[in-house]
């Protein structure tokens, strides 16, 4: 642990160290990222360009045991030590020298909530491709999707169609609209449109849009079943129709490439503690600037009004930790030491070697659309004649953790941490479990 600083040599150290850098100070200068990250072991590519090696020596730096096999980040993911040494020494360093900061500016201020961030945020929108303007911290995508719904002026009558797959934090937003002020929800039957592919699932919003449609709500990536959504044409479609496209990205940032310029959507949530492995309790929300006049305040402090930074208007949240902050950016540069793409392609070749596998077994029923062009890397599926719980709990005795979700089957999450190995050991234990 550094020594603490004579208050004028914090003072000039504050402003050269954390300038030079390339980035505002978060805290004094003895307890700023650049400190942590060198200070931390951090991971290094392999010099092998084979994404075997590659992903073998990514898996060395997680805390669980190498017995087990984890299968669950929809849910959560699991950090890694690069992660974990950066959100740890910042809450040590932060307690041990928070006397020191004077408080004479909010931006450098020993909590969140109500500094900039600047730096930090154009980091996490350069992973998404948005500019720093339409970036906000939040706590998750949840927080981000109400942050959307209730802030837009919605009134009865006024309609938003969605699906019938989506998360309760992403629609919740919306349901609670129309109780309140009477907004129509259409919830649209997914599964019946999977077999026709992307294009019928364009058609099946088409279908549904009307003159009164305002917005157009859509999972990147659905929760349950894994539906890589056709974004970019829904968004499209919305446009087209005068209405707003809203993305809830829980399950896209992290597990395949995202560029919001691209989908040309209004809005994007995303739970960096999912598949970009981000510590749990960091959120990214991006707002279109063209949107940001039309979108109130639903969680409001001291810089409500000031349009001119942005989205900065959006993550007046109050005190939060800076350690989760440092953590979110590790998260980011251990993802972009990876590649994003690479990590795509692991992913994808691991959900193609499960679902080859399981097409083979008659006992098993798989509910994620077969089509390619709708696959993630989440698989979910079941065995006839069993519950979820049952699957889940038979294959967690053989330290395979998966998620029930109830009467379909399980939700299997192949992430980057997982390996071919772990895949067929999976497809063993379900070989077995016949009905």
């Amino acid at each position: 642990m550094t020594d603490h600083l004579p208050r004028r040599d914090f003072l000039s150290r504050l402003a050269a160290t954390g300038m030079a850098a390339g980035f505002a100070p978060m805290l004094p200068a003895s307890l700023g990222w650049d400190s942590l990250a060198a200070s931390s072991d951090r991971f290094i590519l392999p010099a092998a360009q084979d994404d075997a090696a590659i992903f073998a020596a990514a898996r060395k730096r997680f805390l669980f045991p190498t017995s087990v096999t984890y299968c669950n980040t929809g849910t959560l993911g699991a950090v890694p030590k690069d992660v974990m040494d950066v959100v740890v020494q910042g809450l040590q360093r932060l307690e041990a020298e928070l006397p020191d900061w004077p408080y004479f500016q909010a931006d450098g201020e020993p909590l969140t909530g109500y500094q900039q961030l600047v730096e930090y945020r154009a980091e996490a929108g350069a992973f998404i491709g948005a500019p720093v303007e339409e970036v906000a911290f939040t706590q998750n995508a949840t927080m981000g999707m109400s942050f959307i719904a209730n802030g837009l002026d919605l009134a009865a009558g006024d309609e938003v169609i969605t699906t019938d797959q989506e998360h309760s934090g992403g629609i919740g937003g919306f349901r609670l609209r129309a109780k309140r002020h009477g907004v129509v929800v259409k919830e649209l039957p997914l599964a019946s449109a999977l077999d026709a592919g992307p294009e019928g699932i364009v058609k099946l919003f088409a279908d549904a849009i009307t003159p009164r449609t305002k917005v157009v709500m859509i999972s990147h990536i659905t929760s349950g079943r894994g539906v890589v959504m056709p974004a970019r044409e829904l968004c499209a479609l919305a446009h087209a129709h005068g209405a707003l496209a809203i993305v809830d990205g829980a399950q896209a940032v992290g597990q395949i490439p995202v560029d919001v310029k691209a989908l040309d959507c209004d809005a994007y949530a995303a739970s960096p503690h999912k598949w970009l492995l981000a510590p749990k309790g960091t959120g990214i929300l991006y707002v279109r600037r063209e949107l940001q006049p039309r979108l109130w305040n639903t969680l409001a402090s001291g810089e409500i009004d000031d349009s001119s930074k942005g989205a900065f208007r959006y993550m007046q949240y109050g005190t939060g930790s800076p350690a989760m902050i440092w953590g979110l950016r590790s998260a980011l540069q251990f993802m972009n030491t990876l590649g994003v793409e690479r990590v795509a392609r692991w992913d994808a070749m691991l959900t193609q070697r499960l679902r080859a596998g399981l097409a083979t077994m008659p006992h098993v029923k798989v509910v994620s659309p077969s089509d390619p062009r709708l696959a993630a890397g989440i698989t979910t599926f079941g065995i006839r004649g069993r519950n979820g719980r049952e699957l889940q709990d038979a294959l967690w005795e053989r330290k395979i953790r998966v998620r029930s979700q109830g009467e379909p089957g399980v939700r299997l999450s192949a992430h980057l941490y997982v390996s071919p190995a772990d895949i067929d050991r999976v497809l063993e234990v379900v070989a077995g479990l016949k009905a």
